[in-house]
């Protein structure tokens, strides 16, 4: 992973994400800054632009709800990085990055290469093996239950449960197993396929375990 230092540290930046949680923390964004790293350099991206977004786009925001982080996250990397020198125009992209980086909030679509590689590289982060920790490691700290139902009795999305009873199998039906067809680059679509098919078996391993518990 190549650092910008002419406009920061990435030390400088850990500092900045003391208040992540166990699915959001430096450890994500570090993985993150790496795969988007890869893949601009495959697609021909602007490197310094992908890594300052992959870098920034997770910044906690305490005072702002978790569906909001995405823009707030670019308000922050905004005036970072405009105060640190980066040219107008790279700070643009990088705002853009972020913005458009979350997948549910369809509305801000990746316009650019650069978003397109930060929002593959965010996503492949919530699939295959570290996905599914993730989705397990966000449910245990919010005291979520880990297994009500087999994926294939998970309800629509109208009917989605909430609070305890929205277990990681609800995050793979809702979330999880959609993420390889939303992915732009041709590089991430190669790696999603490998982590897609992981997930499936994961899932339906955990669902033979606990239906055979069940019984």
């Amino acid at each position: 992973m190549r650092q910008a230092q002419r406009f920061y540290t990435v030390q400088e930046i850990q500092q900045l994400y003391e208040q992540g949680d166990a699915a959001h923390d430096f450890d994500h964004v570090l993985r993150v800054t790496r795969l988007a790293d890869l893949l601009a350099h495959a697609e021909g991206a602007d490197r310094q632009v992908v890594e300052a977004a992959a870098l920034l786009h997770d910044i906690p925001t305490p005072d702002r709800a978790r569906q909001a982080h995405h823009l707030a996250a670019a308000e922050f990397a905004q005036a970072f990085l405009t105060a640190r020198g980066m040219p107008e125009k790279q700070v643009a992209n990088v705002v853009h990055c972020i913005q458009a980086h979350r997948y549910r909030d369809p509305s801000i679509q990746p316009s650019s290469l650069e978003a397109k590689c930060l929002y593959d590289a965010d996503k492949l982060d919530a699939m295959g093996a570290m996905g599914i920790g993730r989705a397990f490691a966000y449910a245990g700290a919010r005291g979520h239950r880990l297994w009500t139902q087999p994926v294939h009795k998970v309800p629509d999305d109208a009917e989605q449960p909430d609070g305890a009873e929205y277990t990681p199998v609800h995050e793979f039906v809702y979330k999880l197993a959609r993420l390889a067809e939303t992915l732009h680059t041709e590089t991430a679509r190669a790696i999603g396929r490998e982590r897609h098919d992981f997930m499936e078996q994961f899932f339906h391993q955990l669902d033979m375990e606990m239906l055979w518990v069940a019984e």
